[in-house]
């Protein structure tokens, strides 16, 4: 029952940082102009700083070398079963065209850098990060290649490649990754005062990435979207039964329980913020992506702990 209580004190506290966010729009302390650079701001420089910074202060090479293999092949099984899922879904709803392939990566990726990693942080907080920064190489090579290629309109797919979307992986977030693997291998440490000034600046991830989202809310009808019953079918068989797929399948493998529960809470992360952005960029149906995100996204306090109630017995 641990990871229960963890979970809904985290999601607790997640919910006031967003209505944080919410009043700091009311307010006009925050402009829809100031969520874009926000967003830039967390994704450029702050994330990859606490990713960096988490992992090198939080795991050893024996922890790396220990769980590297069980943490790469439960993240490709993880994807290859949302994968499936969204497939799956995409043909029960009989859903075409730009909509339906937005809708399947909605389905097949979850928003990991805003909600997951706070709350990896606040249920494990010794070697979340380690864990986190491994499963982020197959998040950020499926995201670049297979996300990138289902947020593209039809138009735009016959000179498209997973080739050249991969260029896309060279960014600050998997960069701080390698940074940090080649840290705990050669077992280096930063100065003290570079160590405390990092974990300073990556500590902001957590606050800023919920205030960001509580603003985003301020800017979009969640009427346009709450009658669609395809949305709640990501929440239905994507946040709640495919976790506990998951959660079983690992468990019978026998992998360590720590990584069960990493995988598990990933798993049932409501969608990810950057498919509207791609498919906002590529001018792809944007719109799905945004209701995929307001549906799922408010339901994750409900699901998350749902998740973890069932899981711990």
């Amino acid at each position: 029952m641990d990871s229960f209580y963890l979970v809904l004190r985290q999601l607790e506290i997640f919910t006031l940082i967003i209505f944080i966010g919410i009043i700091g729009i009311k307010t006009k302390a925050l402009q829809e102009k100031n969520l874009g650079d926000l967003s830039k701001l967390i994704m450029r420089l702050i994330l990859p700083i606490m990713i960096f910074h988490k992992s090198i202060n939080g795991a050893t090479r024996s922890d790396m070398l220990l769980c590297f293999s069980e943490v790469i092949l439960s993240a490709i099984f993880m994807y290859a079963m949302l994968f499936l899922t969204g497939l799956a879904l995409k043909r029960i709803f009989s859903l075409q065209g730009d909509y339906g392939r937005v809708f399947h990566a909605s389905t097949m990726f979850g928003n990991v850098g805003f909600i997951g990693i706070p709350l990896i942080l606040g249920v494990l907080p010794e070697r979340g990060m380690l864990y986190m920064a491994l499963f982020s190489i197959i998040d950020q090579v499926l995201l670049w290649s297979i996300g990138v290629q289902l947020t593209l309109p039809q138009n735009k797919l016959a000179n498209s490649s997973l080739r050249d979307n991969l260029k896309n992986i060279v960014n600050p977030a998997m960069l701080a990754i390698v940074a940090a693997i080649v840290f705990i291998l050669m077992e280096w440490r930063l100065p003290g005062i570079v160590n405390n000034a990092l974990g300073v600046v990556g500590d902001m991830t957590t606050p800023l990435s919920l205030i960001y989202i509580g603003g985003t809310f301020c800017f979009y009808d969640v009427r346009r979207f709450i009658a669609k019953i395809e949305y709640y079918a990501i929440v239905v068989i994507k946040m709640i039964a495919i976790p506990l797929v998951v959660f079983s399948v690992l468990r019978f493998f026998h992998v360590q329980p720590e990584i069960v529960t990493f995988i598990t809470m990933l798993t049932g992360m409501p969608s990810m913020s950057a498919i509207a952005m791609l498919a906002r960029i590529n001018e792809s149906n944007e719109e799905c992506a945004i209701g995929a995100i307001m549906i799922t996204t408010m339901l994750c306090l409900v699901t998350l702990p749902l998740v973890a109630y069932l899981t711990s017995y």
